[in-house]
């Protein structure tokens, strides 16, 4: 009997030891993949992104942790920093969430040759509108920073003709839509300056076009004042006013011309821009 409990004391010492050496193994080889891993926060340094990023990648499906300890850190290996690494550099080539998507579950030379190839057209594309963007800018600001009135030295500028409409009418916009759709080959109306001459008790609209000989502007100085209206009426009124400014020998103004300043007009919601200009015909 004394022998009996001597064994089974001796076994449960036994298991004691082996429970102990089994949790002493897992602890050490927890604090060593402790060591060969990094958490979010290193991966992020070592990568120079941000713990964000790291998160997002993570949320849409194209990184996972190579485990999550204990306390629910994040923990990454080799594997996943180079999986993070490709990621970023498509990102950073514009390729798309979705098609990094396609590309970490179908890796092969032919998809990555078209979708870079579609990515290079997408990025040609942007550069193009960045380039008009400049353009409209460009062509914008100096009309911000002129003068309200003031002398200019302006270019010869070939006009078409798209519109007329009676002087003491309001303009028709449905019939002048039709009329500009069909002498601008569908281009659009958008940022064009539109220029309107007084004839014969009518209001005849024009366009610039090189090309165009419906009427000519001479090159030369001219007298302008700037305008912003907002009833048709209202426009009249600064014609008038204008005429009245400049009927001097000196000037020699037989002729309005109205300039609509369609990228400034973008600038007031209720109000329309209107760039006056005299012809100087005579100096004194």
């Amino acid at each position: 009997m004394l022998t009996e409990l001597r064994a089974n004391a001796h076994l449960k010492n036994w298991i004691t030891f082996l429970v102990v050496l089994d949790e002493l193994i897992y602890f050490l080889l927890e604090e060593i993949k402790m060591e060969t891993y990094l958490t979010m926060g290193q991966l992020a340094e070592l990568l120079a992104i941000s713990k964000h990023q790291i998160r997002y990648n993570e949320e849409k499906g194209l990184l996972s942790p190579a485990f999550i300890d204990a306390n629910g850190y994040h923990k990454y290996g080799i594997d996943q920093m180079y999986q993070l690494a490709n990621i970023l550099l498509m990102r950073s080539l514009g390729v798309s969430t979705a098609q990094i998507t396609k590309f970490m579950t179908n890796q092969d030379n032919v998809w990555a040759e078209q979708t870079l190839k579609e990515t290079l057209q997408a990025t040609e594309d942007k550069i193009h509108q960045l380039v008009v963007a400049k353009k409209k800018i460009e062509a914008l600001l100096p009309e911000i920073e002129q003068k309200e009135e003031g002398y200019l030295s302006l270019p010869e500028r070939n006009l078409r003709k798209v519109y007329s409409y009676p002087l003491m009418e309001s303009m028709n916009i449905a019939a002048f839509f039709k009329a500009f759709k069909n002498t601008q080959n569908n281009q659009p109306m958008l940022f064009e300056s539109l220029y309107y001459l007084v004839c014969d008790q009518q209001m005849d609209v024009y366009v610039e076009d090189p090309l165009a000989k419906d009427k000519q502007l001479k090159a030369g100085d001219y007298v302008v004042k700037r305008v912003w209206v907002e009833e048709e009426a209202e426009l009249l009124e600064a014609v008038a006013r204008f005429k009245q400014e400049t009927n001097f020998p000196s000037l020699g103004v037989s002729e309005v011309i109205i300039k609509e300043e369609a990228y400034s007009s973008i600038l007031m919601n209720n109000k329309l821009l209107y760039e006056l200009q005299g012809f100087i015909s005579m100096k004194g």
